[in-house]
């Protein structure tokens, strides 16, 4: 072999090597470290493909880094201008004892949209927290930016109602075994509650520098763990009126599969779809399964995606008589149209994809979903009862009528002629859900202890 020939092929397989380790060769990143104004730092970025004519921003969540989307950029990046960066307090970015809150990285966010993308059209992917943020940046209505996809969003929900199912997670992958998660859940939720007749909000603590350096020592991710957790989220997820895809881990137990039905119900153009055999990271566990169905949103025409959200056609007018009842039973499931429900003594029932006149539940437990309860007089009667509702409208002169009983509703719409809620010795979790009575019109994301009250 002359020397002609063992030069060509060294350089070949010089250039091989370096093609293997260095990742800019082979998907094309560029780094840098930018001054920003928001947090008056540096944040650090990664893109590919800058010469793509639509961009793509991804926004990583609680604890993670770019390095969250080391799958999702090389694919993505075969169409579109992608830009990652690591939030200020994470990664490379800048980090200190600052309001890390989804409202001013969501303003981050917008920032670099403009400095990156300037006349492009661009598309929004968070996860968990950053899916939250990407809500709160979508909201703002930037210019330019078309689609928006949440993977497994975090936050969003009470936090009293993320906190009792982590708890009841918790208990699930110690024992388990899942009939531990409603014991654990309503246990937490008793201990919790007491939290909330604290002077302070986690508002108050994430607003001011005394609050974040002698309370959460000034780490970053305990900051930006209460600034979501502090977040009313219902303005935005009504206001965002552009395409949304919302996906979530069907294993998921840091982040309930419910706050996903919720924006999917609640959003006026969202649609929910689940990644098979994945926790709450699914772009490092089913990557490729994740990537194709970005691609093939981010990719969809205009026309295919106004198919892909078209409104389902309306449902006949109500005038169902069948009667549904429980006495005394276990884990029995309604669907469908019913002029009136009674349970008596029952618990596990489930009410879902049905319209009912009115619903009595005395001394039972139930989960309600995606179901209007259409009454006259009283919609829904509870005594003595633990009620947890997820989308749906609720509706009569009095809506609720709540005796000794506890309700968690998420994603519901109460209408009321006299009174949105009638609550006696009752306790309500209310996540991004609206009220309207002659006592109260808007929106509810609180908790409240109603000893003789109406809303």
């Amino acid at each position: 072999m002359n020397g002609a020939v063992r030069l060509t092929l060294g350089l070949v397989a010089f250039m091989w090597l370096q093609s293997t380790w260095c990742g800019d060769a082979i998907t094309k990143t560029y780094e840098e470290c930018i001054e920003e104004p928001i947090f008056e730092g540096r944040v650090c970025t990664v893109q590919a493909n800058r010469d793509a004519k639509v961009g793509v921003i991804l926004i990583h969540g609680l604890g993670g880094s770019v390095d969250d989307w080391q799958s999702t950029i090389p694919a993505l990046a075969k169409d579109f201008h992608v830009v990652a960066f690591d939030l200020p307090g994470f990664g490379k970015s800048d980090k200190g004892s600052q309001n890390y809150s989804p409202t001013r990285y969501a303003r981050l966010a917008h920032f670099l949209a403009d400095h990156y993308f300037q006349d492009k059209p661009y598309h929004v992917v968070g996860h968990l927290m950053g899916g939250a943020i990407a809500l709160r940046f979508a909201a703002q209505r930037p210019l330019g930016f078309q689609r928006l996809v949440l993977i497994d969003a975090a936050g969003i929900l009470h936090s009293l109602v993320i906190t009792k199912f982590q708890a009841g997670s918790m208990m699930v992958r110690a024992s388990g075994v899942q009939q531990t998660r409603g014991f654990v859940e309503r246990l937490s939720g008793m201990i919790l509650e007491q939290t909330e007749w604290l002077p302070i909000s986690p508002a108050d603590i994430v607003d001011t520098a005394l609050g974040r350096d002698r309370m959460l020592q000034g780490g970053p991710e305990k900051i930006a763990a209460l600034g979501l957790a502090g977040e009313d989220f219902s303005h935005a997820i009504a206001s965002v009126t552009e395409p949304a895809l919302i996906l979530w881990g069907d294993h998921d137990l840091v982040v309930p599969l419910r706050i996903g039905k919720v924006l999917a119900a609640n959003m006026p153009h969202a649609r929910l779809e689940i990644i098979s055999d994945s926790g709450h990271e699914p772009m490092l566990e089913q990557a490729d399964q994740l990537n194709a169905m970005l691609r093939k949103y981010l990719l969809a025409s205009d026309d295919v995606l106004a198919e892909y959200y078209q409104q389902a056609p309306p449902l006949p007018a109500f005038a169902s008589e069948r009667l549904g009842s429980c006495s005394g039973k276990n884990d029995e499931v309604f669907e469908g149209d019913y002029r009136a429900i009674t349970l008596r003594d029952c618990n596990n029932i489930t009410i879902r994809n049905a319209r009912v006149g009115r619903l009595s539940a005395i001394n039972s437990r139930l989960e309600i979903i995606d179901t209007d309860i259409l009454g006259k007089k009283v919609g829904l009667l509870a005594d003595d009862s633990d009620v947890t509702i997820t989308n749906g409208e609720i509706s009569g002169v009095i809506a609720i009528n709540a005796v000794h009983s506890q309700f968690d509703l998420a994603g519901v719409r109460l209408k009321g002629t006299e009174a949105a809620v009638n609550g006696v010795d009752s306790k309500f979790i209310f996540s991004v859900s609206k009220v309207s009575s002659k006592h109260t019109d808007g929106f509810l994301h609180t908790y409240k202890s109603m000893v003789d009250e109406e809303l």
